[in-house]
Formats: structure tokens, C-alpha cells, sequence
């Protein structure tokens, strides 16, 4: 794995772990086909179907007045990982990437365990009212 292979995982998962997952969408009906087509050629000239999709899930997210909470949460695991990343790393360390890496993964690990609770409160708290 060279540089410009890290590189390009940096920039693709900034934040967690570079591991690419697949999500399998089927669109039966060709109408809907050409119109998701040609909203993403709308857009930006060469973006495709799948392409679209994420860039809307993404817009819903930063933009969605009931995803306030969820953003809170998710801004706030995105800095303690990137914190946890950003420790200087000692000089007997002979693998700074991969303590980088164990660093991430640990970080992440946190974040993953409070919250989904922390989200899941805040749903059953708003669900009384």
C-alpha cells in the first residue's frame, strides 16, 4: 500500500475507518429510473444514481430541523475521535500509523457504545412529551 492509497482512504473516511460497504438499492419502475438519472445529471454534470442518493442522504442530515440531536451527537463523536487521532504519538513508538489506526478504532469503539443509547434516550424522552 503506498502513499497515494492512504492518502485517497484519509480523505474518503476522514473521521472513522476506511471499510467500504455496498448498499444494494433496486429501482423497479423506469419512470422513477429517469427521473433519479436525470435530477443527478441536474445537479452536477457527472454524478450518478448511487452517487445522488448518498448526496441526498447527506443533505437531509445536515439540514433536517428533527435531526438537530442527531447531529449534536455525531459532531461530538467526529471531534473526540479526531482528538483521539491527534495525540502526539511517543518516540518508542515504531508503527505511528497503526497506533493511529488502534487509536481511531478505539475512539470509535466509544463513540459506537454511548451513542446509540444517547440517541435512543433522546427518542424516548421526546416520545413522552
Amino acid at each position: 500500500m503506498g502513499w497515494e492509497h492512504t492518502a485517497r482512504e484519509r480523505r474518503l473516511a476522514p473521521v472513522g475507518e476506511y471499510r467500504p460497504q455496498s448498499h444494494r438499492i433496486v429501482i423497479h419502475d423506469t419512470f422513477q429510473q429517469y427521473r433519479l438519472s436525470m435530477a443527478a445529471l441536474e445537479i452536477r454534470k457527472s454524478m450518478s444514481v448511487p452517487d445522488f442518493l448518498l448526496f441526498c442522504a447527506e443533505y437531509v442530515i445536515k439540514r433536517h430541523r428533527e435531526l438537530k440531536r442527531f447531529r449534536r451527537v455525531f459532531g461530538k463523536g467526529a471531534r473526540e475521535i479526531r482528538a483521539a487521532v491527534a495525540e502526539p504519538i511517543g518516540p518508542g513508538c515504531l508503527e505511528p500509523e497503526s497506533e493511529r489506526a488502534r487509536r481511531r478504532q478505539a475512539a470509535l469503539d466509544r463513540f459506537c457504545s454511548w451513542a446509540g443509547s444517547a440517541l435512543r434516550e433522546d427518542a424516548t424522552a421526546e416520545g413522552g412529551k
